[in-house]
């Protein structure tokens, strides 16, 4: 069953004459329109090059080369098998112990966990490290706002911020009634949420997740403050001109300080719960994918 980005780009492909297939239990797209054939993989679009989208796809990476370039962006330090325990500790120490563990090369806020002291760090990161070639630990940052900035040759194509799911009782609704009303499409079919029978007391705050991933029950939302948006783009344009990426996700995050770091650039664009939870969604998408393709077979 295709997911709502794969139907869009089957709709601009019929919509533009560009014959497509698709392959590799439907994770490849095949496209072909003037003797030229272009591919999509996945989320992947083939105008950025492939050193560019490997810096991106590799959170320390992007750390190191960024840090180079004096971008404000949360810190990462990274772990590889047979790590030194006593050198790592030290590391976080520094922290607490208050830290992120991710793999570190990774999508969707999946495999990424909070820990606040030293034997959860060490269980989770050895649960990461026996799957992954390489882990990803950062400070936890008391994160606002997390905003994305969708870039297309250097212009922003879209920019909005994220609400993680939070939800304030009533006194009369259940959590997962709550969560409901929040994001309808995620928490309905949600087996972990529906078991939230708990009813709030008016004013009490329930937070679900900890991270601001559309992916994990997060709403996107417009930015009304339009200096606030002019001040985002010129970052994420800073940023995806350093990297040499045509067409990126920036994400960057406001802490409570008012300060602006860079969390991450995606180089594979996914807009799946854009086209359903934004107002005019699923056109956004379309317009932004198809300007994409038309540059693909330029």
């Amino acid at each position: 069953m295709l997911n709502s980005v794969q139907k869009i780009i089957c709709e601009i492909c019929e919509e533009k004459n560009i014959e497509f297939k698709l392959v590799s239990k439907d994770w490849i797209f095949v496209l072909q329109k003037d003797n030229k054939v272009r591919y999509i993989v996945g989320y992947k679009f083939p105008l950025n090059n492939q050193c560019s989208g490997k810096i991106c796809d590799d959170k320390f990476a992007l750390y190191e080369v960024l840090k180079e370039f004096k971008i404000p962006i949360v810190e990462h330090f990274i772990v590889f098998n047979n790590y030194n325990r006593e050198k790592i500790a030290e590391y976080c120490r520094k922290y607490n112990f208050n830290m992120v563990i991710k793999n570190n090369i990774g999508t969707c806020g999946n495999n990424m966990f909070h820990v606040t002291n030293e034997n959860d760090l060490f269980e989770k990161l050895d649960e990461l490290i026996s799957k992954n070639y390489s882990v990803s630990l950062n400070p936890y940052y008391d994160i606002k706002t997390e905003y994305r900035i969708i870039m297309l040759n250097n212009n922003a194509e879209l920019v909005y911020g994220k609400k993680k799911p939070i939800v304030i009782g009533d006194g009369k609704r259940t959590i997962y009634e709550l969560l409901c009303d929040f994001n309808p499409n995620y928490f309905i079919t949600n087996d972990k949420a529906k078991k939230l029978t708990k009813i709030l007391d008016k004013g009490e705050i329930f937070e679900y997740n900890w991270q601001f991933n559309l992916s994990k029950g997060a709403m996107p939302f417009l930015i009304k403050d339009q200096s606030k948006t002019n001040m985002l783009v010129e970052r994420a344009k800073q940023i995806t001109e350093i990297l040499g990426v045509a067409f990126a996700s920036v994400d960057l995050v406001e802490l409570y300080d008012g300060s602006i770091l860079l969390l991450e650039v995606n180089s594979g664009v996914m807009m799946d719960n854009i086209s359903k939870n934004f107002p005019n969604g699923k056109q956004i998408a379309k317009r932004i994918y198809a300007k994409v393709i038309d540059k693909m077979f330029e």
